[in-house]
């Protein structure tokens, strides 16, 4: 087995490197490497041909007939056009995204585009509603600066779940958000409240929810912003 048919069937199969580093009882990293070239011992190889084999499932796109998946099914897995995975298993959706951690924030603002980069990143799932066009990712919150205390606040160390609001539609402001917002800036990644658009200037105001005197109101402009996700799920 090659290394790109190991990546290629993996795929196919519908398992993320975490869940195939599992099954095979080693470590993520392992299977990275593998996927990145290093030599993939014969013993390990029959074995992931076994993996693969048991696991192969037609992975369906957005334009399939959703509805028509039967919930008895033991487990369906099916791809929205962004590449997110969603899982249909005893009558509840769970979806896959990429997690990107605190210690990786500097290497997201330079890789963000790239799809090695976010090959290496842990996989992680949240329970959701429904199926769900868009794109999906996980942000991991850096300090206090959103928790006040508040129900729908975020500690530091949760996971958010984040939707990517499409530079097409900051124009349109940015209405209110539950749990808040996650703003890629030129030089940072940013988790907060965004209380006010100026549409002429393009400038924000982002605001703190814990209240606190050092975590002050300030402004950016969106033409130094990458990426604006709306945070739709925590976990913590």
């Amino acid at each position: 087995m090659s290394n790109l048919d190991l990546k290629t069937r993996r795929k196919e199969a519908g398992l993320t490197q975490q869940q195939l580093a599992i099954e095979l009882g080693v470590d993520r990293r392992t299977i990275i490497n593998y996927e990145k070239g290093e030599s993939i011992p014969e013993s390990k190889a029959k074995l992931i041909d076994i993996i693969l084999a048991r696991n192969v499932k037609p992975v369906q796109a957005i334009g399939s007939e959703i509805n028509s998946l039967s919930v008895s099914d033991p487990s369906e897995q099916f791809a929205n056009t962004n590449g997110n995975v969603f899982e249909l298993k005893g009558g509840k959706f769970r979806i896959y995204v990429k997690k990107v951690p605190v210690k990786a924030f500097g290497s997201y603002l330079s890789d963000y585009q790239d799809p090695d980069f976010f090959e290496e990143l842990e996989d992680v799932s949240f329970t959701v509603d429904h199926f769900a066009k868009g794109r999906y990712i996980c942000f991991e919150v850096q300090g206090d600066s959103m928790d006040g205390g508040n129900i729908n606040d975020a500690p530091e160390g949760a996971e958010l779940l984040c939707r990517e609001l499409g530079r097409q539609h900051w124009k349109d402001g940015f209405r209110n958000s539950v749990y808040g917002w996650v703003i890629v800036h030129k030089d940072t990644v940013i988790y907060k409240d965004i209380t006010e658009l100026n549409s002429e200037t393009g400038d924000i105001v982002c605001h703190s929810r814990s209240g606190l005197p050092q975590h002050p109101d300030f402004t950016i402009n969106l033409n130094e912003v990458r990426q604006v996700w709306k945070v739709i799920k925590r976990a913590y």
